[in-house]
């Protein structure tokens, strides 16, 4: 997928030597990556089993208030099911049988199945998630190894208000384009965002030199920056030290350019 980021000039960013001494968080792209599979259980769980930190996974809410782990709103691409996620029950999506470990999943199994050292980017897709998925995820004492992301920023500050805490990645995308980079993200770090989650996309729209100053300006201002979806692994080397969080459809090539599994698990 093409992303359309920002213009930008190098007159509009801060010098700074921001390094990171520490390897990235790894973070499996909808478990082992878009496709077959994709945010199912077991993909998750593989991801983290072959030595992911965690998981990136993207969250809908049925009709009456359940949340379920996928990207689309309807189930047509991921399950062929002329179905709308936010118009139905979870009651009727598990009387249509798609509710199962290969298939459709809840962000409440994720906690209960995924082990309790993993990390979890959990990207809000319908903004009226944000009321339950907070509750939810401090159910399981796991808000400081969850990241909550969203396009909807607006629904990352209904996060906030439902836990100062709560760490929130402002994802960064085509409502980008054409703003003066500084500026647009100084005013969303009156979010308090915790991250900037970049598409990586940004090396071929402003070339590799500005968007390495981007990032840098960026993380001098005391936000992580976590980049999607990085799968080259000649990439991932030569940004080595400028991204805090790696979210990846490439696990295994990643994990296999870093030395294998993270020490962190």
């Amino acid at each position: 997928m093409s992303v359309k980021l920002i213009c930008i000039d190098e007159s509009h960013l801060q010098e700074t030597e921001v390094l990171m001494d520490s390897r990235p968080i790894i973070l499996g792209h909808r478990g082992m990556g878009i496709g077959d599979g994709e945010n199912s259980l077991l993909s998750l769980i593989k991801a983290v089993q072959i030595g992911a930190d965690g998981v990136e996974l993207d969250v809908q809410i049925t009709s009456d208030g359940v949340l379920v782990v996928n990207h689309d709103p309807d189930l047509k691409r991921t399950f062929g099911a002329d179905v709308v996620v936010g118009e139905t029950t979870f009651k009727n999506l598990k009387k249509m049988n798609l509710v199962n470990p290969e298939g459709l999943t809840t962000l409440e199994e994720v906690y209960l199945e995924l082990p309790e050292t993993a990390y979890i980017n959990v990207e809000i897709k319908d903004p009226r998630a944000a009321d339950v998925v907070v509750p939810l995820v401090k159910s399981f004492n796991a808000m400081d190894r969850t990241l909550f992301s969203s396009f909807h920023h607006d629904c990352m500050r209904r996060v906030k208000e439902c836990d100062i805490q709560a760490n929130i990645g402002l994802l960064i995308g085509e409502e980008a384009r054409g703003k003066n980079p500084a500026k647009y993200f100084e005013e969303l770090m009156e979010y308090k965002p915790f991250s900037f989650n970049l598409p990586v996309q940004l090396f071929d729209e402003i070339g590799f030199e500005l968007g390495v100053s981007l990032i840098d300006f960026v993380r001098s201002r005391g936000i992580k920056v976590a980049l999607w979806t990085l799968n080259d692994p000649g990439l991932l080397m030569k940004i080595k030290g400028e991204a805090d969080i790696i979210i990846t459809d490439n696990l295994q090539g990643i994990m296999a350019a870093l030395g294998g599994k993270s020490e962190r698990r």
